[in-house]
């Protein structure tokens, strides 16, 4: 394991979290060596795919699936989002294209991607090349001035889109800012509840954004090499926040049912009452829940709160509910 070379792109890609998109972007290739990719894959990328991992089993679970053909990585890295959708539906895609600014980066990631799914092909992407199904991955803080548009160009040539982004309140907020462009031509599947303007828009609601946790492999926490890892790069593996954004033109594909509830964030708990960020159809709004009016449902939510709910509501007050995912 290169240790150096990990606490050296950890604190590459914290800098890319904190600013704002096109600000100082870095057209340098950081990747220095095969060792580093390999490391970077089996650790910090390892950690993104929890991420995929938790957008994709809820996309599952809502039995959506994705448009056959041809599937995109756009600013693949080492491929970790383009095999984790590619190996979730192994036979719905026939080719898996890779674009990457670097070269070393495009052959590691089709080399694991050829191993992963056997019988894909893999290959870099053409300018030409029209994806069904696009996927990026922690690209928002990496473009440099100006490459926003092109990518929205290629966005909206797609069937579907799968977007996730570090769960930071700036690349949030420029993750909802492409939704509000991207709207008019797709639906929203998830984490949206609706298919109008993001509630996240609202004044009152400034302070907020639209972030998520991943849902960690059990293994992790006892695992002595992931501890090793942990430490050595001053991580919490048990807190993976993330944003992100599904879209798909098709008109039969999976969308929100009205009666859903996104929880943002996590819940936040006081003496013998909850308060929760909640996404619906009618905004964002902090719901109180008193643990007297469901007590079963306070508990759940501390010791392991979920990501979508159906509320019992009584204006701003929560009274019952169940987790859907």
């Amino acid at each position: 394991m290169n240790w150096n070379a990990l606490r050296r792109l950890r604190t590459r890609f914290l800098q890319f979290d904190e600013r704002e998109q096109g600000a100082k972007a870095d057209h340098t290739d950081y990747w220095r060596s095969h060792s580093e990719l390999a490391s970077y894959d089996f650790t910090l990328a390892e950690r993104i795919g929890w991420k995929w991992d938790t957008v994709l089993t809820e996309l599952k679970m809502r039995g959506w699936t994705p448009p056959g053909g041809t599937l995109l990585d756009w600013g693949c890295g080492t491929g970790v989002a383009g095999r984790r959708v590619a190996a979730a539906w192994p036979q719905a895609f026939r080719r898996l294209l890779l674009a990457d600014r670097s070269v070393p980066a495009l052959h590691f990631a089709a080399e694991r991607a050829r191993e992963a799914v056997p019988g894909l092909e893999v290959r870099e992407a053409a300018p030409a090349d029209t994806p069904d199904l696009l996927v990026l991955s922690h690209v928002l803080n990496e473009l440099s001035p100006g490459a926003l548009e092109p990518l929205l160009a290629l966005a909206a040539r797609a069937q579907s889109i799968l977007w996730v982004e570090p769960g930071t309140h700036p690349v949030s907020r420029q993750l909802i800012a492409v939704r509000e462009r991207l709207l008019p031509q797709f639906r929203a599947v998830s984490p949206c509840t609706h298919q109008a303007a993001c509630g996240m828009l609202a004044a009152d609601n400034e302070r907020h954004w639209c972030h998520h946790f991943a849902r960690v492999p059990g293994f992790v926490h006892t695992d002595p090499g992931w501890g090793r890892f942990a430490q050595a790069l001053e991580l919490d593996l048990s807190s993976v926040p993330f944003s992100y954004l599904v879209l798909d033109r098709r008109p039969d594909a999976a969308a929100p049912d009205p009666a859903e509830a996104r929880v943002i964030g996590e819940p936040r708990f006081y003496k013998g009452f909850a308060k929760i960020l909640s996404c619906q159809t009618d905004g964002v709004a902090e719901r109180v829940l008193q643990k007297r009016d469901a007590p079963e449902l306070f508990k759940a939510l501390k010791k392991a709160p979920g990501s979508l709910y159906r509320w019992e509501r009584d204006a701003e007050k929560i009274r019952g509910g169940e987790q859907i995912f």
